[in-house]
């Protein structure tokens, strides 16, 4: 059967057991190189409704990590039609200092054109968007969202929008993340640069895009 039924949020890393089945949607993707120059096999599960990503760490044949995509929520005009927003991520704890996450949004948002944060974001996520929004060539837009729409948070009568400027998105990051019964460590707030709000913003969304 289909990993796809599994809960969204499963904390154990898991590889398909009929990856040579023709009639599963499976695609090879290209292999990623993380930051440590660790080497992984990518495979996207993809049935229309949501995906799945697999991850295989290929000098080791290790199962490096698994993300869930899902494509519920409808965007603007000039956005691509399907719109993956991760709602889970899970890494192998020796392949998070590589950043490896980083390189998967990467990957997600080349294959689909754009890619779409989950409303609740832990530190780790935040540490994500922070550096594509360090990137000249992506760029990032905050949406707002509304039932099963995704809108643009206007600014001066335009879509509010970062690229390659992370202070700019620093200090508008107690309006982006923010949860109340989340406790930061001093050290991850050095990391990230802003102190998040104490309420909950999870009508907040971040996208990115190729440029």
């Amino acid at each position: 059967m289909s990993p796809l039924i599994l809960d969204g949020h499963e904390k154990t890393l898991i590889w398909p057991d009929d990856l040579h089945d023709n009639s599963q949607a499976y695609q090879r993707l290209d292999n990623i190189v993380d930051d440590l120059e660790n080497e992984h096999i990518v495979i996207l599960e993809d049935d229309g409704y949501m995906a799945r990503l697999y991850l295989r760490y290929v000098r080791s044949n290790e199962i490096s990590a698994n993300f869930v995509l899902e494509f519920s929520l409808t965007a603007p005009e000039d956005f691509p039609e399907r719109i993956p927003q991760v709602i889970s991520a899970f890494v192998g704890d020796e392949y998070r200092a590589a950043k490896l996450s980083q390189h998967v949004y990467r990957m997600i948002m080349k294959h689909y054109g754009v890619v779409i944060s989950d409303t609740h974001q832990t530190s780790g996520g935040m540490l994500i968007w922070l550096r594509m929004g360090e990137d000249n060539a992506v760029q990032l837009n905050i949406m707002q969202v509304r039932g099963d729409r995704l809108e643009y948070r206007m600014v001066d009568g335009k879509p509010e929008a970062y690229t390659g400027d992370i202070e700019a998105l620093e200090q508008a990051g107690d309006t982006i993340w923010g949860d109340p019964d989340e406790v930061i460590s001093q050290r991850t707030l050095e990391h990230i640069g802003f102190v998040p709000a104490h309420h909950d913003i999870r009508h907040i969304a971040l996208a990115a895009r190729p440029l």
